[in-house]
């Protein structure tokens, strides 16, 4: 897992490097290049699809979720409260003005992490701040939160938790053998009330 990550760290400083030297087409102030290059060797960018399923089902008012996959795979099955944006529209005027708006974590996902890694590298060029991304992309979010998970004879109590509210978040998107009900939260046991769900996730491919 640290190799794919980076491998495509090398690829990001590639794609850096080609930003910089390429003249920007946006008016907005671009980043110093040493900062933008350091920026790409930081983890700090990543959230896992644990925080991230923690904050929807809290109904988290700073969290924004970013959907770069193609509208016709938007419309299928999204987060809850995902927004759809093209990438190629992230530097757009509206696009930016809602990017700027302040007390949000913009997170970006697509199915996996390269189109999200190229969107969050646009934005950082651009100096827009609280620009994330949700390591894995769905299929990672679809793998470890819909998919069962199993409890290994010898998991810590810290794994038993974090189990236990993968399975209770399963339950909350999917519904599976399950009536709206509070379920503990893995880290601090407080309730969550589950009271919607979303469409049944497939996991997806490409980028």
């Amino acid at each position: 897992m640290e190799k794919k990550y980076t491998i495509l760290s090398v690829i990001l400083v590639i794609l850096a490097l080609g930003l910089v030297i390429l003249p920007g087409k946006n008016e907005r102030k671009e980043a110093d290049p040493k900062i933008l290059l350091g920026s790409i060797v930081e983890k700090s960018r990543y959230l896992s699809v644990d925080q991230i399923t923690h904050r929807i089902i809290e109904n988290d008012p700073t969290l924004l979720l970013i959907d770069l996959r193609p509208a016709d795979q938007f419309k299928t099955f999204a987060l809850p409260g995902a927004i759809n944006i093209q990438p190629d529209s992230l530097l757009s005027k509206s696009i930016v003005d809602l990017f700027t708006q302040p007390g949000k974590d913009k997170v970006l996902y697509a199915n996996a992490d390269l189109i999200s890694e190229q969107g969050w590298l646009m934005c950082t060029r651009y100096s827009l701040t609280r620009i994330y991304i949700m390591k894995g992309g769905l299929n990672e979010w679809y793998n470890t939160i819909i998919q069962t998970q199993v409890v290994k004879p010898t998991a810590s109590s810290t794994d038993l938790d974090l189990v236990s509210f993968r399975n209770a978040a399963r339950m909350y998107f999917t519904g599976a053998g399950n009536t709206p009900e509070a379920r503990p939260t893995a880290s601090t046991g407080e309730k969550i009330e589950v009271s919607r769900k979303a469409p049944a996730a497939k996991s997806g491919g490409g980028c």
